[in-house]
């Protein structure tokens, strides 16, 4: 193995992947309907009021706006 080619493209791009990989993993959690998601076994631990949720997109699609789009379309 050559190490002149570890050189900061390398180390860049490793460090975009886990970047990726962990945001991923975080919307992930955060859009899913669970109560409670836990990634890596623990170390991300996130408790939500779904139902809380639910009823401001209830009301928001009783006044016609759609909750599901995004934040571009909206305006």
């Amino acid at each position: 193995m050559d190490t002149n080619q570890f050189n900061g493209a390398f180390f860049l791009t490793i460090t975009g992947v886990i970047t990726a990989f962990i945001s991923g993993a975080l919307v992930y959690a955060i859009k899913s309907k669970c109560s409670r998601c836990r990634l890596c076994y623990g170390l991300i631990d996130i408790e939500r009021n779904v139902e809380l949720e639910e009823k401001f997109e209830e009301a928001e699609l009783k006044n016609g706006i759609n909750p599901f789009k995004k934040d571009e379309e909206k305006a």
